[in-house]
């Protein structure tokens, strides 16, 4: 395995990966197809390695949030299908139809204008209508549905493949999640009603593919779980978490009781005990919030982050281990018999798991192995 010159890298399993998207497949009903969710780089994974890595074992399309992101992984040579999934602005509308990615449409304007660009650069562009039943962000009204694709199926140079939605709360599969699908079973029923053949159906997200198989239509769209991590505290699938993060320690101090740690002085050590320097820092993504909450782990001993988290560095109390610079130190992950999660992390920063890897920014290599 190549590690950076650096001492600090995230590690990406891609062994991890392909199993979990065969697990996804395996749970699958009624023969939908399975779209892995690649935006915002692969939820910090990497959108590429994600992606043909999902595409070998058995992904049919790509989720991305913008245009630009579909562009990278066409020029990296991706040709299978991939659907911008958020909105868009006219001047994005023609690098979707140059690059043959299938957009998320919902205002006539939009579909007008990406009409023309098509039929200039002389392709036929993919649309998928959105609807909104609840979730409040973007989409038509449900009761607009049947007439805007009747519309959009008959402007020039469109493909209008498909029809989808967003829950607001699948995780919790409660009242609102249930109105929400039976505003979506309304919709279908109207295209029925009008004539409306769309060929791909698609509402389920990550946690709708895990707990209800009536949602999965002819496609799921399964983002946090293709990364090994769980909407909520059931497990109702093996997953496989794909994302580490590793450093080296990068200085060890035997200090007298007494000592202040960090900016402003907020840790004052009570006992002589060794203090291990870090070399990662709220710039790579360890959040400032950490400092006291946190904790990483050495020989597999969870050691807690203390003092204020620097721009750079973070400092962890070692208390009576003797261990020297160089020494491997596990901020999310495993070792030995120690375990550090992302959902501990969420847990420490008050936020959810989506956000961690996110936030582990590029100055952290990542490392596939």
């Amino acid at each position: 395995m190549h590690l950076p010159t650096r001492p600090v890298w995230a590690e990406i399993d891609t062994k991890a990966l392909g199993f979990n998207v065969a697990q996804f497949r395996r749970r699958l009903a009624g023969g939908a197809g399975l779209m892995a969710v690649v935006k915002a780089d692969g939820y910090g994974h990497g959108a590429l390695p994600a992606a043909r890595t999902a595409l070998a074992h058995g992904a049919g399309s790509l989720g991305v949030a913008f245009p630009e992101e579909g562009a990278e992984l066409r020029r990296a040579g991706v040709a299978a299908p991939i659907v911008v999934l958020g909105g868009l602005v006219p001047e994005q509308l023609e690098l979707c139809a140059a690059k043959e990615l299938a957009v998320s449409v919902f205002q006539w304007d939009a579909a007008v204008a990406l009409s023309g660009r098509a039929r200039r650069l002389n392709k036929t562009v993919r649309v998928h209508v959105k609807v909104d039943t609840g979730m409040g962000r973007l989409g038509l009204h449900p009761n607009e549905a049947a007439a805007f694709v009747r519309r959009a199926g008959g402007l020039p140079h469109l493909d209008v493949q498909g029809v989808f939605t967003h829950f607001a709360s699948a995780d919790e599969q409660g009242e609102y999640y249930q109105w929400q699908l039976q505003r979506v079973r309304h919709v279908l029923r109207d295209l029925e009603n009008e004539g409306l053949r769309v060929r791909v159906r698609h509402c389920a997200n990550t946690a709708a593919t895990l707990f209800d198989e009536s949602s999965h239509l002819d496609l799921v769209r399964v983002g946090l779980g293709l990364y090994g991590l769980y909407p909520n505290e059931q497990r109702p699938l093996e997953l496989q978490p794909a994302f580490s993060l590793r450093a080296k320690l990068a200085a060890v101090r035997l200090v007298p009781p007494g000592t202040a740690v960090s900016y402003g002085s907020t840790f004052v050590t009570w006992k002589q005990t060794h203090i291990g320097v870090v070399p990662i820092g709220y710039a790579d993504g360890a959040d400032r919030r950490l400092g006291g909450r946190g904790a990483v782990l050495i020989q597999g001993r969870r050691c807690p982050i203390v003092g204020k988290v620097c721009m750079d560095h973070i400092m962890v109390d070692l208390g009576d281990m003797d261990v020297s610079p160089g020494t491997e130190v596990v901020l999310i992950g495993s070792q030995d018999s120690g375990r550090i999660t992302v959902d501990d992390w969420a847990d420490w920063l008050g936020t959810i798991n989506y956000e961690i890897p996110c936030m582990i920014s590029k100055r952290v290599e990542r490392v596939y192995v």
